[in-house]
């Protein structure tokens, strides 16, 4: 499976874990904070690439949720490494939660 995430226009911690759980299929008991992330994670198919933008915005907008997803990302690089990661700093795709409004 392929995913989008453009992280750009998200300005809060909830916004942020409905639309990623929303994106990445997550199941409707997801925990709504990273040590759900990181288990709905590691349970995702190991042939996926997530694609996600717009870092750059949410490490302005929502600091210790960019530290906590990329920490979240470095620990599956390392621990599994079956998901593709690719991110991107700015919004190429503008695919974001502002052009879903």
């Amino acid at each position: 499976m392929n995913y989008l995430i453009d992280l750009s226009g998200i300005i809060d911690l909830e916004t942020f874990h409905e639309y990623v759980s929303k994106k990445l299929d997550f199941p409707a008991y997801y925990g709504q904070n990273f040590d759900a992330f990181w288990d709905c994670l590691t349970d995702m198919e190991s042939n996926s690439i997530i694609r996600i933008e717009g870092l750059t915005d949410l490490r302005k907008s929502l600091p210790d949720a960019y530290k906590k997803l990329n920490k979240c990302i470095d620990d599956y690089r390392q621990e599994y490494g079956q998901i593709e990661f690719i991110l991107f700093d700015d919004s190429p795709s503008g695919g974001g939660l502002i052009s879903e409004v």
